[in-house]
């Protein structure tokens, strides 16, 4: 009981504490901010939490005979495929309470993947299945065996957990984590004697409750490929810019932060419907905003399976026409990286995606009305 309380007191704490620790941000709620999701990385996870066994570990002997109660420590080294999958090993060691012993101890192994729902926000809930081995060892029992240590063991058929990653920057995240796995005990081996199989399997299951930390190491977030080059130079309007610019296409406004082009409006046959609100981001801002996930999702269907299957696009970030051109430049390029980031999550390679930042240079607003029209992705087909 002491572990569960513990367990739930630091739950209570961490959600507290994510709650309020970015309160003054702008552009809606911490959870529903966008951050760009890590892909091709190796992600260290150490979780720990309350775990109690359930079921038979020996004929007429069930777990709760041989352990109650206990705390569970828990490390998973993932490679992050790409932002919805990753693929990787855990190990687990509990000490659990005992009354008929004088203690009891659990070791577990699995290989899993884990799938991301929601890569792209801070709020990200997940699920990861797996498969593996789990051991049981029951120390200085009482009775005819007392004085000695028995070890029960078999596999860990499947094992399943579900958390809520709280992404606090974009190679940390935190989260509350609940779980239990299906196991069968088929070998007992008393320290006093060989390994034996037992006279019938033993079905078992544990559950586990905890908080896990998650560390992103290397790879790329989001499309840091292309962001990580030198943005297109920019100059004053009397000066040559080394590379030209592409032509500028017209597009049609169909969400808060997107504009797209004619072309791709009717290639994909996407009937969006009237949209009176001009394509804005907030101001020095560069999280996607709800009304632009429908959109990009419909995007994304028509570059994966519909008829655009296969085909490149351009995103042209651009801003309006307040501050440095250096500044918007940065700015209109984070813009197109972001929706970049969720299309890749939607399955679209980032070699199929050319990012551009037009900044401010093709700004004609005067107003707030009108620099909200500058603040946009534009997205085109690029030949």
């Amino acid at each position: 009981m002491r572990y569960a309380i513990a367990t739930l007191g630091l739950l209570v704490g961490s959600a507290a504490w994510t709650s309020t620790a970015k309160a003054q941000e702008s552009g809606g709620s911490y959870l529903e901010q966008r951050v760009p999701p890590p892909s091709d990385a190796f992600e260290l996870k150490v979780g720990s939490g309350y775990t109690q066994g359930f079921g038979n570990i020996a004929p007429g002997r069930t777990i709760r005979d041989v352990a109650g109660a206990g705390l569970g420590v828990s490390v998973d080294a993932d490679y992050r495929l790409n932002p919805l999958w990753s693929f990787g090993v855990e190990g687990q060691y509990q000490e659990f309470t005992a009354e008929r012993n004088s203690g009891a101890r659990g070791l577990a192994g699995n290989v899993g993947a884990t799938y991301h729902f929601a890569p792209v926000f801070r709020g990200d809930p997940w699920l990861r299945l797996g498969t593996g081995y789990r051991l049981l060892w029951e120390n200085d029992p009482m009775g005819a065996t007392a004085g000695i240590s028995v070890l029960r063991h078999g596999f860990d058929w499947l094992t399943a957990k579900v958390g809520y990653d709280v992404r606090v920057s974009e190679d940390v995240a935190l989260a509350p984590v609940i779980g239990a796995d299906f196991n069968t005990f088929f070998w007992e081996e008393p320290s006093n004697g060989e390994n034996h199989v037992l006279s019938s399997a033993q079905i078992g299951t544990f559950l586990y409750a905890g908080l896990q930390g998650r560390f992103d190491i290397g790879g790329k977030r989001g499309s840091e490929g292309v962001a990580s080059q030198q943005p297109i130079a920019v100059t004053a309007p009397q000066a040559q810019s080394p590379i030209a610019p592409p032509p500028v296409e017209p597009t049609k406004p169909v969400s808060d932060s997107i504009a797209v082009s004619e072309e791709i409006l009717r290639r994909c046959e996407m009937d969006l419907g009237s949209v009176d609100k001009a394509p804005k981001f907030d101001f020095d801002r560069s999280d996607l905003l709800p009304s632009d996930i429908a959109v990009l999702d419909q995007l994304a269907e028509c570059f994966t399976t519909g008829p655009m299957k296969g085909e490149r696009m351009r995103l042209v970030g651009r801003a309006d026409p307040r501050g440095s051109l250096e500044y918007n430049d940065s700015l209109g390029m984070r813009r197109a990286n972001h929706v970049a980031a969720y299309l890749e999550g939607r399955g679209i390679d980032n070699g199929r995606v050319e990012e551009i930042s037009r900044g401010k240079l093709d700004a004609r607003g005067t107003d707030e009305a009108t620099w909200a029209v500058d603040r946009r992705v534009d997205i085109v087909q690029a030949r």
